[in-house]
């Protein structure tokens, strides 16, 4: 760039480009006059500040001034506003005393409300209670009564059931004894329709003993045997009633017996061929109550008796044999003899099953035991095969037979 104005000094003629000086001389007149700048500043800033420190000290003063007179103002002010006050207080105080003394009243007589309000719900609610216990007491006692009557109720419902059970069992009982006196009676007098020669003996209601005993009478000769009569008209046959009459019969000394059942009565070892059923070696029949069967079933018996008191009578011999073969022949002896090996034959049946019950219970108890031994010398063989020969060589021997002492 070139200076296009320069500016030639008349005394030293020495030439000097125009731009340059003037800001040459601009920058020194700046500086000046920062500096006058700065200068000025200063003093201003001094006067300023004693100017301010004069005036803070008047404004000091005359805040101090003003705060006395407001002072002094606000302290007459308050007096006389307190004063005024006061007397207003007073009148205001005299008035909330009466305001205060008749809340008072009210508030006294608003609580003596609520107290008497709380304790008429007290007494309401005690009373409600009081009504709800007898209530309670009441429905609980009428409970208690109802569970009472109840409880009467289902006694005498109870009694009353008891009662008619009773008599129920009662009448069939006495249908029961009916039927059966019903049979004993008929069966009566068929025997003194059939044999009007011999005597039919009723056993009493009540008594011991079987239902009638047949007395055989035979050509003028009354009593020569006897055959005993037991009646049953039931459902089903009660095996006890051979035993029963096998008894009464050794009372009586009776050889012969005869059970005279119902048909639905029958035992399950009835011979329909025979139409009877026989009892310690043929001394006491069963047979069902059907008049042909009674007949021939006691003609039978009747002709056997005849036959062997005629052989007795044929016979002459000594007395003290006769005696004998008597008591031999008699009921005292041969109806024993027939019930031991009635007996005994019963021994032998349980006897039987006994001992094939013992025998069943030693198979099983062998088989268990044989059992424990092959699982023994299985486990014990498996354990040397798995493991090795570790046992001793008498492990499973035992050399003590002595096991119960």
């Amino acid at each position: 760039m070139t200076n296009d104005l320069k500016i030639t000094c008349p005394k030293c003629k020495e030439s000097f480009d125009a731009a340059d000086a003037f800001n040459a001389h601009y920058k020194n007149t700046q500086i000046e006059t920062e500096k006058r700048i700065k200068e000025v500043q200063k003093i201003a800033a001094e006067e300023a500040e004693k100017k301010y420190k004069s005036q803070e000290e008047n404004q000091k003063q005359e805040i101090e001034k003003a705060k006395k007179d407001a002072l002094a103002i606000a302290n007459k002010e308050v007096e006389e506003k307190y004063k005024s006050q006061l007397l207003d207080k007073d009148k205001k105080l005299e008035e909330v005393s009466k305001n205060l003394e008749q809340k008072i009243k009210q508030d006294a007589e608003k609580e003596l409300l609520k107290k008497v309000e709380l304790a008429k719900k007290e007494a309401m609610k005690k009373a409600e209670e009081e009504s709800e216990k007898k209530y309670r007491e009441l429905l609980e006692k009428k409970d208690e009564e109802a569970e009472k009557n109840k409880k009467e109720r289902e006694i005498l419902s109870k009694r009353v059931t008891d009662t008619a059970q009773k008599m129920n069992d009662m009448m069939l009982q006495r249908n029961v004894e009916l039927q059966g006196e019903v049979q004993e009676e008929r069966l009566q007098d068929y025997l003194r329709k059939i044999f009007p020669e011999d005597t039919v003996e009723e056993i009493k209601k009540g008594a011991k003993g079987g239902d009638c005993i047949l007395s055989i009478n035979y050509k003028g000769k009354k009593n020569i045997a006897k055959i005993y009569f037991e009646s049953k008209d039931t459902k089903n046959f009660n095996e006890a009633w051979v035993d029963k009459l096998l008894n009464d019969m050794k009372e009586k000394g009776i050889d012969n017996g005869i059970i005279v059942v119902s048909k639905s009565a029958l035992p399950p070892d009835f011979d329909q061929m025979t139409s009877s059923v026989q009892r310690h070696t043929n001394s006491i029949k069963i047979i069902p109550m059907v008049r042909p069967i009674i007949h021939a079933v006691v003609e039978g018996i009747r002709s056997i008796l005849i036959l062997k008191a005629r052989e007795n009578n044929a016979h002459e011999i000594p007395e003290v044999m006769k005696k004998c073969w008597e008591n031999l022949n008699s009921p005292n002896f041969t109806l024993p003899i027939k019930a031991m090996v009635s007996q005994i034959r019963t021994m032998e049946t349980l006897f039987k099953k006994e001992r094939e019950t013992f025998e069943r219970t030693s198979a099983h108890k062998d088989r268990t035991i044989q059992q424990i031994q092959e699982n023994l010398v299985s486990m014990v063989t498996s354990f040397t095969r798995n493991v090795g020969d570790v046992f001793p060589q008498d492990l499973l021997e035992h050399k003590d037979d002595k096991l119960i002492e």
